[in-house]
């Protein structure tokens, strides 16, 4: 013969099926969402088919002072990491949003000893009370669920997963931005440190002719006006030498802060200038949305404004929730580890708000027009990627 199923052992077989079907997806992708038509070809530069090549360190030259230096700036500069530590947030924050699919099952054990006093029993003798003390020891595992039957928990957490999407392309972003940017703070070093050579040297040719005027003054074969504009020269060239030394020393400062290092002006410059590469690929326009980092970080984000429109709708119907709670109760300690005292119970409850003053239909409102806001920011950021392409 065989044991009866219990409503607790039925229940879990029901929540684990029904978790198979739980697991929330990104949003897709918005397409169409430009506001403008972009054309077919960009106006300034004309239509080019070759696809963009992300090794463009390469294209400068074998610099692997500077390749070096690109992997010191991804390693330790300051906006890289909080971009990274922002990326790493939102993919908690979409972990925290999948585990509300989930049910929430926790563990008690408790014990009590209580006296309580029966006044007014009959038989009672001058001050004496009727007294009893009682033990009560259990062993419980609580399990409570919502069932995402409309699907708000898988939207919260498809918003949180664009989040994620979102944060990643910043960080590649910031990433991408700095490489560039230490290329070329690199370049102006080098432009400097040559500066400040030929600076060097041409001084050294000034005084030289100074030299040879002046002694040319003090024996009457040469004119004081001569001389006047060698030492002038003298003078504008260590003005010069100067200024191309504080640019040096400015370029190697602005290098070390992208390094993470203190700006002491010690970093060596070494190499000279690479030959002037090809133009990159422009592409058509619409590549360009799949393109940029900065595009697609905000088509993430108008897709999570979306998500969390729908979240808050949805969060208009009613709540269904599941619990369930199984253990073993005595009024002895020992008792604890015997099967004959279980006991368990199962519930299911539905609630709906009835009246909370507007306060789920403003939260709605909300959502709404930070969705509209989204939109927006996706069209400036769109507009200014084609700007930069179009004048660049």
């Amino acid at each position: 013969m065989r044991a009866p199923v219990s409503s607790f052992t039925f229940c879990s077989a029901v929540v684990a099926v029904v978790l198979a079907g739980c697991a929330s997806k990104p949003p897709k992708e918005i397409e169409d969402a430009l506001a403008i038509d972009a054309p077919a070809a960009y106006a300034s530069r004309g239509e080019r088919h070759t696809a963009a090549s992300d090794d463009w360190v390469a294209q400068l030259g074998d610099d692997a002072v500077l390749t070096k230096l690109i992997e010191e700036v991804r390693e330790n500069n300051w906006d890289i990491r909080k971009a990274a530590l922002r990326m790493q947030t939102a993919g908690a924050e979409a972990r925290i949003a999948g585990a509300r699919l989930f049910p929430i099952a926790g563990v008690g054990l408790d014990g009590r000893r209580a006296q309580q006093a029966f006044i007014g029993f009959p038989g009672e003798a001058g001050d004496q009370v009727f007294q009893s003390l009682s033990n009560n020891f259990g062993v419980s595992l609580d399990v409570s669920w919502e069932i995402d039957l409309w699907g708000r928990i898988r939207a919260g957490q498809a918003a949180a997963i664009a989040e994620f999407q979102a944060s990643k392309e910043d960080l590649r972003g910031v990433a991408s931005s700095l490489s560039a940017q230490t290329a070329k703070i690199w370049f102006a070093l080098m432009e400097a440190r040559d500066q400040a050579r030929l600076a060097e040297r041409s001084l050294v040719s000034f005084r030289s002719t100074e030299e040879t005027l002046r002694d040319a003054f003090e024996t009457g074969n040469g004119s004081a006006a001569q001389l006047q504009v060698a030492t002038a020269d003298v003078q504008t060239s260590v003005a010069f030498l100067e200024q191309s030394n504080g640019q040096v020393r400015a370029a190697q400062r602005q290098l070390e802060v992208l390094l993470g290092r203190y700006p002491k002006a010690e970093i060596e410059s070494s190499g000279g200038l690479p030959e002037v590469p090809a133009q990159p690929p422009a592409g058509i326009p619409s590549g360009l949305l799949q393109r940029r980092s900065d595009i697609i970080a905000a088509e993430r984000r108008m897709a999570e404004a979306a998500m969390r429109v729908k979240e808050g709708a949805l969060a208009l119907f009613p709540q269904i929730s599941l619990t369930g709670s199984g253990g073993r109760a005595s009024n002895m300690l020992r008792d604890l580890t015997s099967a004959n005292f279980g006991v368990w119970s199962v519930g299911a409850n539905l609630a709906q708000s009835v009246f909370r003053g507007g306060e789920v239909l403003g939260h709605l409102r909300l959502r709404k027009i930070a969705a509209k806001e989204a939109f927006v920011d996706y069209q400036r950021v769109a507009m200014n990627a084609f700007e930069e392409v179009e004048t660049r």
